[in-house]
């Protein structure tokens, strides 16, 4: 299956890309910031799926989806993706099997997604190793810039109230994903030992266990950072790591 993402703001794209991946890690997206870059990716390569905004510069997602109607042999299918409600009826009649209001929840994205499914079975999701399509790179914003780390230099991953912290010698990442849409992706390189950490294995240095409190914490080589384990996760943490019982 490939995608393609139409829209004019990065971070709705960024968010939509970051859902996807969390659903299906892996499936090749395209992203373009207008209409005009819809229609040029769309005569230069078959998609399955497309994603439309609705308030573009230039061609609106409107007019994409009457020209895809139009031009394209093999169509494929539209999901529009916009902060206005008022254009679903019009969305509907160009043929859209679904109008998603922004900000895109995840539940609704994955029902749209069934869908899809249901309008051409051919685009039904194949099953697939998440470990096998496991990013190299995470890629966050940051003061207006793009910013990559590569997984095999995070030290840890802390869960917040809003993102997730990708910590690594040189700093961190502020990421809009779940820690357990991370787990899932990566869990063969890291290990979770505590509700709101996952730690990087071959980055442990040693399990440190206070007397006086009671809490046990891992102490990272890399980053010297001091992460508390959970006391149901303890024993998990020796099989893995230490090879105790």
């Amino acid at each position: 299956m490939n995608i393609l993402i139409a829209d004019d703001e990065p971070p709705a794209r960024e968010r939509l890309v970051t859902l996807l991946g969390e659903i299906r890690p892996g499936v090749p997206i395209v992203e373009t910031q207008d209409g005009f870059g819809a229609l040029e990716a769309i005569h230069a390569q078959a998609f399955d799926l497309v994603f439309l905004d609705i308030r573009m510069p230039g061609i609106d997602g409107l007019e994409v989806a009457r020209h895809i109607n139009t031009l394209v042999a093999d169509a494929p299918a539209v999901i529009f993706t916009t902060a206005y409600e008022r254009f679903a009826l019009k969305a509907f009649d160009l043929g859209a099997i679904a109008y998603l209001v922004k900000p895109v929840r995840l539940e609704a994205l994955e029902a749209a997604l069934a869908r899809s499914v249901r309008w051409n079975p051919a685009l039904a999701w194949p099953a697939s190793d998440p470990a096998k399509h496991a990013r190299k790179f995470l890629v966050a914003r940051s003061a207006g810039e793009l910013r990559t780390v590569a997984v095999a230099a995070v030290s840890y991953f802390e869960a917040q109230e809003k993102y997730v912290r990708a910590v690594h010698p040189e700093g961190q990442l502020l990421l809009n994903e779940s820690l357990a849409a991370i787990e899932e992706e990566f869990g063969d390189r890291f290990l979770r030992i505590h509700r709101s950490y996952l730690v990087a294995v071959e980055a442990i240095g040693r399990l440190v266990h206070e007397p006086a409190t009671g809490e046990r914490f891992v102490e990272m080589r890399d980053t010297h950072a001091r992460i508390p384990v959970s006391r149901r996760l303890v024993p998990v943490l020796r099989r893995r790591i230490l090879g105790q019982d």
